[in-house]
């Protein structure tokens, strides 16, 4: 299993918590570039009443608590391709890399919509960006898709 698996994987835990806890299954978590794990969140939308509060974005708010307001070498993992707010939040804080699992494309579908987000891909705002960092999609995607066949 290779490090971004081994990392993804921790993600889908973190997301199957949030599951459990009523939460969207969504979880993301912060490495070090040696692959320390420095920050890990779910989605709280429904605890926070709140839908700013996204996995994503939380693991950088943490993240950057835990060793300063720059990412640089460090990596986001996802359990699902980040929307608009959680790329940029990732981006502002110049991480180098956003590891994700299943699209947000995938998991529309499979919701029926019901799952609503803005159908804007990564990939897209990455090219848009000015200083694109470093993206890669698919890893252990269709276990992270399978959370929301639960949801």
């Amino acid at each position: 299993m290779s490090r971004d698996e081994a990392l993804m994987a921790r993600a889908l835990e973190v997301a199957r918590g949030a599951l459990e806890a009523g939460e969207p299954p969504f979880g993301a978590l912060v490495a070090a570039p040696d692959g320390t794990i420095v920050a890990e969140a779910t989605d709280e939308v429904n605890a926070q009443r709140d839908f700013t509060w996204h996995a994503e974005v939380g693991a950088v708010r943490r993240a950057c608590a835990a060793v300063g307001p720059d990412l640089e070498g460090y990596t986001l993992y996802t359990t699902v391709e980040p929307c608009p707010m959680c790329f940029t939040a990732a981006w502002l804080a110049r991480v180098s890399r956003i590891v994700f699992g299943c699209t947000m494309a995938e998991v529309t579908e499979a919701t029926g919509g019901a799952q609503r987000e803005l159908a804007v891909p990564a990939q897209w705002m990455n090219e848009k960006s000015g200083a694109p960092l470093e993206l890669v999609g698919g890893v252990l995607d269709d276990q992270c898709l399978a959370l929301f066949a639960r949801a």
